[in-house]
């Protein structure tokens, strides 16, 4: 089921490119960044320099239903990268399919700045093996998910061509599938260029006025996880809370998970295993799209579990459909550690 999240988020960004369109571009850049070594184990393997080349096919359309989807200009888009390691015996290369949002944030002249979010499906190279590869705790499945967050400074130097420049943060991880996963968080600096197929003059829209109200939702998250006692078992979260516009891009507000992991061991009842972790919550949103942030405590848990491990994040993206309907993925992490991905569908009050 986890291999279908990257798919999820492509279809419903690329549902939207057909049709008319103001834009199409294919967008080229190469990157070289570093490493982070989230634990010291990890520290010798994460000496190298990452390099990458990616390719992607981009489509913004000019009307205003689509500016509606984000109260933005945005850019949808489909691509593929490889990245090297530059340590092939133990971290190989990810090969990486993604789709991607860009919502263009700042327009002056011959000046843009957007903001570009992605998901993908990454083939490694290289994998954990006790005995043939011991030291990459990083990745233990050959087939893992990209999540990437990456600021873009764009710069006109013709009708139909774009120099850009990007800081790139990315995270691969095998959502939970399989043991060890630590996962990789690795930053890298990157220069490129757009090269435009089409290219129209943007229109003025009014943006609507900002809300003053709290605004309310409930989701419920699915996973399945690797159990104790073999096998896979589900894990839910279910969550609730409430948030604030300051912004017409953002709000905060607050809430309340509850955890229930039917992977983990109990000894007398099954309420042992439920744990429930008030949040505050960070929202970045663009139309029907919410990108959260939230930080979480446990308020109760088994001993056995995480237990070195009082807080947590979960990272949620979700698009609206309709009125009320959301749907989306979710990241639960112990700091730079990824636990799990999920499925989640959201209802807004």
């Amino acid at each position: 089921m986890k291999s279908l999240l990257p798919f999820l988020f492509m279809g419903i960004f690329l549902g939207s490119v057909y049709g008319q369109s103001a834009r199409q571009a294919l967008d080229f850049s190469f990157q070289r960044g570093w490493i982070i070594p989230h634990n010291e184990e990890l520290a010798d393997i994460s000496q190298s320099n990452p390099i990458g080349l990616t390719l992607k096919y981009q489509v913004l359309q000019g009307n205003q239903q689509n500016w509606e989807a984000c109260n933005c200009f945005h850019y949808l888009g489909f691509g593929l990268q490889v990245q090297d390691f530059q340590n092939p015996a133990e971290l190989g290369r990810a090969w990486t399919a993604f789709g991607s949002f860009q919502p263009i944030l700042w327009r002056a002249g011959k000046a843009e700045f957007s903001l570009d979010m992605g998901i993908g499906a990454s083939y490694l190279t290289q994998v954990y093996d006790p005995i043939e590869n011991p030291r990459n705790t990083f990745f233990s499945a050959p087939l893992s998910f990209l999540l990437y967050v990456r600021p873009v400074l764009s710069y006109s130097i013709g009708l139909d061509f774009d120099l850009t420049a990007s800081f790139l943060y990315n995270h691969i991880s095998n959502g939970g599938q399989r043991q060890p996963n630590r996962g990789m968080n690795y930053p890298m600096f990157s220069l490129g260029g757009t090269y435009f197929l089409r290219k129209e003059e943007l229109p003025s829209f009014q943006k609507p006025e900002l809300s003053r109200d709290f605004e309310f939702y409930l989701d419920l998250g699915f996973n399945t996880r690797e159990s104790m006692a073999g096998g896979r078992s589900p894990n839910f979260s279910l969550g609730t809370g409430f948030y604030k516009k300051f912004t017409g891009i953002w709000a905060m507000g607050a809430g309340l998970d509850l955890n229930k992991d039917f992977s983990l061991d109990v000894e007398e009842s099954r309420l042992e295993s439920l744990m429930p972790a008030p949040f505050l919550g960070n929202h970045f949103l663009f139309g029907r799209f919410d990108f959260q942030q939230r930080f979480a405590w446990y308020a109760s848990k088994p001993d056995s579990y995480q237990s070195d491990r009082n807080f947590y994040q979960r990272y949620t993206l979700t698009y609206q459909l309709g009125k009320n309907l959301r749907l989306g993925v979710g990241m639960k992490a112990h700091g730079h550690v990824a636990e799990n991905m999920d499925l989640r569908v959201g209802w807004k009050f």
